[in-house]
């Protein structure tokens, strides 16, 4: 007794299930007489290709086609009813050489016996080697008139490009599961076998989109149970085994390897393939994907996932309890392991070892996120500290507190005492050079001290004014305060002059302030852009310049380099050419960050002049 899948293999085009579009152009041909002499037949295995090859051969040759299909009663379609020499039907996979094309090339000049046509359909061509097909590329482009060529193959991106471009090129498609079910309860019917819906179903689904596949399965399910019920199924096809799939998909990616290595141990003690275990997790990974995706209702219901009812509980399972990085991590390995267990000479090591690869892999990549995470939440805190010490160390002297016991209780020494030293002089000396040096000339004019005032101010003091100055700024300042400032000034000069010794290497880092900051950094930083623009020496590059010494602060930013304008300046700033010597000058410095123009109204160099006349008074305190 012959086998289901032969037994019913279809015989007219009518017949062929799931392959309309195909079906409707070939009957088409037949009607219209559009014979073509070259066809090329691709698809996955058990789709019809082969099928629709022989249809095809007997319709074209059948004298009162039906269709488009052979009617099967003219004495063409009885001739080629059984084997026939005008039908040549040759397998690539054992007839792959070059004689076998050259046997072909010269039969094809001969005749049909008692056929139109002489029919020559090659299965699996592309097993044929490379002389065969180039022994058979003139024949196939321009037959004779009585030859017609149909080539099938699963994998035709391994036939040559001149092969492809001499046929028509129909590619059949997978089965859809409902289709394969009504196919496989009308063989049930015809055979007499009882059946329930819900099996068929199952069945279909192990088929997985493949005719013949499906109808061995139903072949083999045939005579195991006066009624085959989907228990049945699960039962002698082993597909309730997907329990023990997800059970190991789920180790895996809990990271538990004990419970990973047992569930392999029990594949391998059951006589299971590594490589068919390694492709179930696979297919099972990706399922869990899909569902995790789009959820369990589009992802079964909607024939994204074709998976039998028992698996579909651990789907939702899966995908409820893991990440979707953690499942794409899981599948992404797998897809490696899979291709290296073809070659390997010990499958259930090689599986082993991926898959704890995999688990110690994402162990390690969980430990560092969260290093990273504390990392930055520690940053992010001691940023907020630094910010709230700011705050509440400005310097500013609370009602009926003096200078003395502000700095003392409100701020570190050194710092006030340098912010001291920094704004009570009108004309403090310029600062330490840094790389090739800058002087007060570079910040827009020879007035004004840097390290207080951010505009350029024309009426500077006489030197009796400056004398005077000094005289009142030595008696207001305590003799404590003075000497820390010294003390502070000191130390700063000597930190700048190894600065310069060692040159500037960290000009990116820190916060970079306006010229009025004591901190080496944002000299540094300030110094050099200065510098670059007075030697730049074009009217863009003054103009940059200028606007610096009319209060614009630099302030660095998480993604740009600010340059804070006041209200009065600020559309200067924006200026495209403006912004571009910003960004050259930066890039000189080292730093990476770009320029970017942003507007305040209250400058940094306004909060210093206001704690400097709180402190000192308006004596001394020149407000641009």
């Amino acid at each position: 007794m012959a086998t289901l899948y032969r037994k019913y293999r279809s015989l007219r085009f009518d017949d062929v299930i799931g392959q309309e579009p195909i079906v409707t152009t070939l009957t088409n041909q037949i009607k219209l007489n559009r014979i073509n002499h070259a066809y090329l037949f691709t698809g996955s295995r058990g789709v019809g290709k082969t099928t629709c090859a022989r249809i095809f051969a007997r319709a074209v040759n059948c004298e009162h086609p039906q269709n488009g299909s052979p009617c099967g009663e003219c004495a063409a379609c009885k001739a080629l009813a059984a084997d026939n020499v005008d039908i040549i039907e040759m397998d690539a996979a054992s007839n792959n050489g070059v004689d076998d094309a050259r046997d072909i090339r010269e039969k094809v000049k001969y005749l049909p016996v008692s056929c139109r046509y002489k029919v020559y359909i090659i299965d699996e061509v592309h097993m044929l080697t490379g002389g065969a097909f180039n022994a058979l590329l003139k024949t196939i482009e321009e037959p004779p008139e009585h030859v017609i060529f149909i080539l099938a193959t699963t994998e035709p991106q391994k036939l040559p490009q001149t092969i492809l471009s001499r046929c028509i090129r129909f590619d059949f498609k997978l089965i859809k599961t409902d289709i394969l079910a009504a196919h496989i309860a009308r063989v049930y019917d015809a055979e007499g076998i009882k059946y329930t819906k819900e099996a068929a179903e199952e069945i279909a689904r192990l088929g997985d989109g493949s005719v013949r596949d499906a109808l061995s399965v139903a072949d083999m399910l045939a005579s195991a149970a006066d009624v085959i019920t989907p228990e049945v199924v699960l039962a002698l096809t082993g597909a309730g085994e997907s329990s023990e799939v997800a059970r190991l998909f789920d180790f895996t990616c809990a990271r538990d390897l004990a419970g990973m290595l047992n569930a392999v141990d029990g594949f391998a003690k059951s006589g299971k393939s590594m490589a068919a275990v390694a492709g179930q997790l696979t297919d099972y990974a990706r399922n869990v994907l899909v569902v995790k995706s789009v959820g369990r209702e589009k992802a079964v219901g909607g024939g994204l996932v074709n998976t039998d009812r028992a698996s579909a509980e651990h789907l939702a399972a899966s995908a409820e309890k893991f990440s979707m990085q953690c499942i794409a991590g899981v599948l992404e390995n797998l897809a490696a392991t899979e291709s290296g267990l073809r070659y390997s000479v010990n499958p259930r090591v090689y599986l082993e070892t991926a898959l704890v690869k995999l688990i110690c892999g994402e162990k390690s990549r969980d430990d560092l996120i969260k290093r990273i995470t504390a990392l930055e939440n520690n940053s992010v805190a001691s940023t907020e500290q630094k910010k709230n010490k700011v705050e509440n160390t400005s310097g500013v002297p609370k009602q009926g507190q003096s200078v003395k016991s502000a700095a003392a209780t409100d701020e570190p020494e050194t710092e006030f005492a340098e912010r001291a030293v920094g704004v009570v002089y009108d004309e403090p000396e310029p600062p330490p050079e840094y790389g090739d040096g800058f002087s007060s000339s570079d910040f827009g004019g020879t007035g004004g001290g840097y390290a207080v005032s951010s505009r350029r101010n024309d009426s500077a003091p006489s030197g009796a004014s400056k004398a005077q100055t000094s005289a009142r700024k030595q008696s207001d300042v305590p003799n404590s305060v003075q000497t820390k400032a010294e003390t502070a000034l000191r130390n700063r000069d000597t930190a700048a002059s190894a600065a310069h010794a060692a040159g500037v290497n960290s000009a990116d880092e820190g916060e970079f302030m306006h010229k009025s900051a004591v901190k080496l950094e944002g000299l540094e930083l300030f110094g050099k852009i200065v510098s670059y623009l007075r030697k730049k020496n074009t009217p863009a590059a003054a103009r940059a310049r200028e606007l610096l010494s009319r209060g614009v602060a630099v302030k660095e930013r998480d993604d740009a380099m600010a340059f804070v304008a006041p209200d009065d300046c600020y559309l200067s700033v924006t200026d495209p050419a403006v912004i571009a010597e910003y960004n050259a000058a930066l890039e000189s410095a080292g730093v990476k960050k770009r320029a970017r123009a942003e507007q305040t109204k209250e400058d940094i160099l306004a909060e210093d002049v206001i704690r400097a006349k709180e402190l000192f008074g308006k004596d001394g305190v020149r407000v641009g």
